[in-house]
């Protein structure tokens, strides 16, 4: 494990492949807003890093060996909810994000794809955006866990607003302005409709919208408002 105290999105790397996780510190540490800090193999490890480590952002395989990503994304999330979590996976598919999304990740990155789509999915997580495939995001919603119908019938007027944003792709700071309240207050609609929507995400929230038809549709964006 390494540490680092120079300026930049503070990133740990989570992947029990050697290679992988040097490659990875490799290629990020060419880009001057990112400083990894650790590199870890395992779900313990990983916990253990981000309690002493307190990074922005964890770079989460899905396959460690005493677990998944899965896993190690709800403990974490469990004891540090600010830190954001990208799941960088070769089981891409809309099972998968369902489980991620279920777990709290606000990321989630195709190994298959270019490393340029990591380093500004890392970017948008602490800009406060949610990332995940179009195509995927498209076909998750067999994969969620069943929910009453009545499911979301307790929504505030205000947060029926805010959940359109959501869907809409638009940051706390855009509802903000457009909404015309505070961060704190704008946060706290946030936080209760992931309650009365029974989410871990603001994405799974939307995604769950938009099955309950709460929201028209959230498929015309993988950008999804956070922060």
């Amino acid at each position: 494990m390494t540490d680092d105290t120079q300026a930049g999105t503070r990133v740990l790397i989570v992947d029990d492949h050697d290679l992988v996780a040097q490659t990875l510190q490799c290629a990020l540490g060419f880009e001057t807003d990112i400083v990894v800090v650790g590199c870890v193999g395992s779900v313990a490890a990983a916990v253990l890093a981000v309690r002493e480590l307190r990074p922005d952002v964890v770079v989460m395989d899905f396959w460690l060996p005493d677990g998944t990503g899965v896993d190690a994304a709800t403990l974490i999330k469990a004891e540090c909810a600010q830190t954001e979590i990208v799941m960088l996976t070769g089981q891409a598919t809309s099972a998968t994000l369902a489980e991620a999304l279920a777990a709290g990740c606000s990321g989630f990155v195709a190994k298959e794809g270019c490393f340029d789509e990591l380093v500004e999915t890392i970017r948008a997580v602490v800009r406060g955006e949610v990332r995940a495939p179009h195509a995927l995001i498209e076909n998750i919603a067999p994969y969620l866990l069943p929910r009453r119908p009545s499911l979301g019938s307790d929504l505030t007027v205000r947060e029926r607003e805010v959940l359109t944003l959501l869907a809409a792709g638009r940051s706390t700071k855009q509802m903000v302005e457009e909404l015309f309240l505070s961060v704190h207050t704008v946060r706290n609609h946030v936080r209760s409709i992931l309650a009365k929507l029974q989410s871990n995400s603001r994405l799974e929230a939307v995604t769950v919208a938009v099955r309950l038809g709460i929201v028209a549709s959230a498929a015309n964006s993988s950008r999804l408002g956070t922060g």
